[in-house]
């Protein structure tokens, strides 16, 4: 079994985003924890910009993956993504459409952007996090109290506890379901190659009982 997390490839000529201001609708936020949905909404009480996307200068065209400097979420995604994944049957929890609030490239104020959303993905997986070597409380979760391990241990993802979904989400963390984290199968970066998703990246994950180099079972 091979898993994913999807990301960006690089900057260079797509245009990126350092960060977004508050707009409406953005109940994406309610899976990264109220200490840090509370800094995000204090930076923008104390340094109010316009609403949305704020994307850099220097980009010369548009990305269907597009990089944020400021997560979470870590990258946005454009109307072709959503398309192609709907075409393909590709279930989603939510996609959220998130205004462009500035450009700072002439360049790319010359071209029409396409839109873009934040996608949350259903749960589908869970790391097993006795095995990947943390210290564990008595819910299977990594104990708050345990003295901090460094290195960090690389999480092993358990399948056993996977849905069957082609696109999923880890569902056991600290603060639930990482609906912003996309995880997946081969298939989705087969569905990305076949239908030109621009500037995304493929993270192999570790899967427990599976060795990392040869992918198959140890």
């Amino acid at each position: 079994m091979k898993i994913y997390k999807i990301s960006t490839e690089n900057h260079g000529k797509y245009a990126y985003a350092t960060g977004y201001h508050a707009f409406q609708d953005m109940e994406f936020l309610e899976s990264v924890g109220e200490y840090r949905r509370k800094m995000m909404e204090e930076s923008w009480r104390i340094f109010p910009r316009e609403a949305g996307l704020h994307i850099e200068d220097p980009a010369t065209c548009w990305a269907d993956v597009m990089f944020c400097g400021n997560p979470p979420p870590f990258f946005f995604c454009s109307r072709k993504v959503v398309n192609s994944l709907e075409s393909h049957n590709i279930p989603l929890r939510r996609s959220t459409l998130i205004p462009i609030g500035c450009i700072k490239s002439k360049k790319l104020r010359e071209i029409p952007p396409p839109e873009y959303f934040v996608l949350e993905a259903l749960p589908g997986i869970q790391v097993d996090y006795a095995s990947s070597g943390y210290v564990v409380a008595p819910d299977g979760l990594p104990d708050p109290n345990a003295p901090r391990i460094t290195p960090s241990p690389i999480p092993q993802y358990d399948p056993a506890t996977w849905t069957g979904a082609d696109l999923f989400c880890q569902s056991n963390s600290q603060h639930g379901p990482r609906y912003l984290d996309l995880l997946c199968t081969e298939r989705i970066k087969e569905i990305a190659l076949q239908d030109g998703w621009t500037n995304v990246a493929f993270q192999r994950l570790r899967v427990k009982g599976i060795n990392p180099f040869t992918g198959r079972p140890e």
